[in-house]
């Protein structure tokens, strides 16, 4: 007897039944520097966006610099162990402090007039301040001068941060629809399988919606399984900010990734354990979670035509041990490849935007709902300069 095909949601909106032939972004929202420095502003600049891993910062006194929506940022480690994120500027006269990643620091030192901070932020030393030999700061000017610190938050191995600190006390509200998807995961007890850049020739936007297209699956991609693994796949919009997907049967249904499985994260919902999750949190995380493993893409929007994305599989710490070595590299192994086949689609892609036919691409109602809900958003976080999360 043969068994029907599942019937697979769609999303019944934003798009027409028919395409219009009239593009949502036009091709210079692509390409055009101007558009490029308001999204640094109102996309990147405000509300919570992916800044770096945790693990980057391996113990106290490491120190990894970062840019989020242009401005140079600080990931620090401090000696409580806390990770904290500052301005990378010194208040006297805004040099940079860090320009590579350090370890064992005790304290940061600018090599323009040697004010040090120490890893809380806090001024440490000032000298000649008075513009004499025993003239150092006075402890009013010192409690001033300290670096900026920037709204931070870790969740999952990742750092997040609120550059215009407009929705600083509003993370669990703006991620809440994703956290309460994935609640029954101890994200705790990750452990970094392995981690790969992609210096990418595309703007930003095209990343992530290649990373929402599900139609070019069996197409580019064709090793991930049979077709009807591709087709089995609905849409998914858990809030404005975390859209995407879920194959109901993505872990099962798709080609094995490892000859053998792993252990999977204690607690992980037993009738999810067949499926997938891939969702963008929008901008620039985009996440797949299986029962077993979680891949992350944290990216920066370099240019209007250049994008570097930092792509770091996790599996569950009782999958960390010798045993399990060989089949922690053939996963990484399997979605690091994965990402390399989108690479010259992507620059494809870039290239295209180039073209006046650019404003005419039709997003298709069947497949690109997800992909024009993005469109959508970016849309209007240009247009309203008051947007936030």
């Amino acid at each position: 007897m043969t068994t029907e095909p599942r019937t697979t949601v769609v999303l019944p909106g934003p798009l027409p039944d028919h395409p219009t032939g009239t593009a949502i972004l036009s091709g210079a929202h692509y390409t055009g520097p101007d558009i490029f420095a308001v999204e640094q502003r109102r996309i990147f600049g405000r509300g919570w966006v992916w800044a770096g891993f945790e693990h980057w910062l391996t113990e106290p006194g490491t120190v990894h610099p970062a840019e989020v929506g242009g401005p140079p940022l600080l990931l620090i480690r401090d000696h409580d162990d806390r990770i904290r994120v500052f301005h990378n500027a010194c208040r006297h006269r805004g040099m940079a402090l860090v320009h590579e990643p350090t370890t064992r620091n005790t304290r940061l030192r600018c090599e323009y007039h040697c004010w040090t901070y120490h890893l809380d932020g806090s001024l440490a030393t000032a000298p000649l301040y008075r513009r004499r030999r025993d003239g150092g700061i006075g402890e009013e000017d010192r409690r001033r001068l300290g670096l900026i610190e920037v709204p931070s938050r870790c969740w999952a191995g990742m750092v997040f941060v609120d550059p215009d600190g407009s929705r600083a006390d509003s993370f669990e509200d703006d991620l809440g629809p994703l956290l309460r998807r994935w609640d029954s995961v101890d994200f705790t007890r990750l452990h970094l399988a392995g981690e790969r850049r992609f210096d990418i020739d595309a703007n930003w936007k095209l990343v992530v919606e290649n990373f929402l297209d599900f139609y070019h699956l069996p197409f580019v991609h064709p090793q991930v399984g049979p077709l009807a693994a591709a087709l089995d796949v609905d849409d998914l919009a858990l809030g404005e900010t975390v859209i995407g997907a879920e194959y109901p049967s993505g872990a099962v249904g798709k080609a094995e990734k490892t000859d053998r499985p792993l252990p999977q994260f204690p607690g992980f919902p037993p009738e999810r354990t067949r499926g997938q999750d891939l969702f963008c949190l929008f901008p620039n995380t985009l996440l797949i979670l299986e029962a077993d493993w979680l891949q992350v893409i944290g990216f920066h929007a370099v240019s209007p035509t250049r994008t570097v994305e930092h792509l770091a599989v996790f599996v569950d710490r009782a999958a960390a041990t010798p045993e399990f070595a060989g089949t922690r590299k053939q996963l990484c192994d399997n979605l690091f490849h994965i990402n390399e086949q989108d690479l010259p689609i992507l620059t494809k892609l870039q290239t295209g935007r180039r073209s006046p036919a650019a404003d005419t691409i039709a997003l298709v109602p069947h497949w690109d709902q997800v992909t024009a809900l993005f469109q959508h958003l970016v849309a209007r976080r240009l247009a309203d300069p008051t947007t936030t999360r």
